[in-house]
């Protein structure tokens, strides 16, 4: 999906509750959908700031230990990539 499509369907999904906007993300999880993009859907579905979408995003029931971990991996190596170059 691209990220126009993501940040549409985001904007056309209603969630009654923290549950049902899990599961929306489990599905676009499930359709490939990286991490990144699941963070662009509830950005714009929430309508929050970067941060606050990240956090809200892991936090959710869709992502196993494995993926928190290995999201966290990833963050971390493009922290200290970033603060090498400065």
């Amino acid at each position: 999906m691209e990220l126009e499509e993501i940040k549409r369907e985001a904007l056309e999904f209603k969630a009654c509750d923290v549950k049902e906007l899990s599961d929306k993300v489990l599905e676009l999880k499930n359709k490939g959908v990286s991490f990144l993009g699941c963070v662009a859907f509830v950005q714009t579905n929430q309508k929050l700031t970067l941060s606050e979408a990240r956090t809200m995003t892991l936090d959710l029931e869709s992502w196993t230990d494995n993926d928190k971990k290995e999201i966290d991996f990833y963050n971390r190596l493009m922290i200290s990539e970033f603060n090498e170059e400065e």
